[in-house]
C-alpha cells in the first residue's frame, strides 16, 4: 500500500519559524562586530527581532545593549520597536525585562528612555520577575537610589504592605529589608520618608524585621567601624512622646519605631 510522506510540523516547516532562526544567527554575528548592524536588523525585522533570544539566558539584543550601557544603541533599538505591541515587556529567563536591567544597573537615561518611549510606559514599572521584583524594587535593592527616585515618581504608591513594589514575593523582603542587607543607609532613609506602609515594623516570610536586619550588621554602627557622616543617622536620634526620631539629615523629624 502507498502511504504518502506527510510533512514536518508546521512549526520547524513554516517562513516564520524560518525567519527567526535567520534573524538570532544575523543578531548573533551582528553583536561581534557593530552594534550598528544590530540596529540595522531591528529596523529591517522588528516584528521579529525584538523576539529573538540570543544567549542561553534568553537575553534579546536590547537586554545585552542595557546591560553593557550602550545608551546610544538602546535609544535606537528602543525607538525601532516602540510602536510593536509587548516588544519592552520581553523577559529573560530570570523574568526580568530590559527595564529591570536598566533599573539595577542605575542607568536613568535608559530608563527614562525605555518608559518614555510608550503610551503609558509607567506601566512597565509594574512588571514583576521571576522573584515578584519590579522594575522600582531591583533600583532599591542594588542601591540605585537617584534611580529609585525616578521610577518611584512614575507609580502610585499605596499603604498596602503587601505592594509588589514594596515587598518580594519570593521571600516576603520589603524594600527597606533590601537597603539594609547591602548597607544602602541612605537609601534606607529615603524609603522610610517616602512611603506610608510602616516598612519598620514589617515581617518577611521568616518573621524578620529591618531592624532585626540593622541589628546584624556591625558596619552600621561607630562601634563596629568608622563611618562617615550619613551613616551616623543610626545614632543621631531622640525618644520623642510616641516613639524614636531620626533628627539629622531629615526636613522633619520621623518616626522610625514605637516603644510600645
Amino acid at each position: 500500500m502507498f502511504v504518502p510522506r506527510l510533512p514536518f510540523p508546521e512549526i520547524s516547516s513554516s517562513p516564520s519559524f524560518q525567519q527567526r532562526q535567520e534573524v538570532i544567527r544575523q543578531i548573533r554575528a551582528a553583536i561581534k562586530g557593530s552594534w550598528d548592524d544590530v540596529v540595522k536588523i531591528y529596523e529591517a525585522q522588528r516584528d521579529v527581532a525584538h523576539k529573538a533570544k540570543i544567549t542561553k539566558m534568553g537575553y534579546t539584543a536590547l537586554h545585552i545593549a542595557v546591560s553593557d550601557g550602550e545608551e546610544d544603541i538602546v535609544e535606537k533599538l528602543v525607538k525601532t520597536v516602540s510602536n510593536v505591541p509587548g516588544a519592552l515587556e520581553v523577559k529573560n529567563n530570570a523574568g526580568n525585562t530590559p527595564l529591570h536591567i536598566a533599573a539595577a544597573t542605575g542607568n536613568i537615561r535608559m530608563c527614562r528612555r525605555i518608559v518614555g518611549s510608550i503610551e503609558r510606559g509607567s506601566q512597565l514599572v509594574k512588571i514583576q520577575n521571576n522573584d515578584g521584583e519590579t522594575p522600582l524594587f531591583m533600583a532599591a535593592l542594588h542601591g540605585k537610589k537617584d534611580t529609585f527616585l525616578y521610577l518611584n515618581s512614575l507609580v502610585y504608591l499605596d499603604e498596602n504592605i503587601s505592594s509588589p513594589y514594596v515587598r518580594r514575593t519570593s521571600d516576603g523582603n520589603t524594600i527597606l529589608h533590601c537597603a539594609i542587607e547591602g548597607e544602602y543607609l541612605d537609601l534606607a532613609f529615603q524609603r522610610i520618608h517616602l512611603y506610608k506602609a510602616d516598612l519598620v515594623n514589617s515581617v518577611n516570610e521568616e518573621g524578620i524585621t529591618p531592624l532585626h536586619v540593622l541589628a546584624t550588621k556591625p558596619s552600621a554602627f561607630r562601634s563596629g567601624c568608622k563611618l562617615g557622616p550619613w551613616r551616623g543617622i543610626i545614632y543621631e536620634c531622640k525618644y520623642g512622646n510616641s516613639g524614636i526620631y531620626w533628627t539629622r539629615y531629615a526636613s522633619k523629624p520621623i518616626r522610625i519605631c514605637s516603644r510600645d
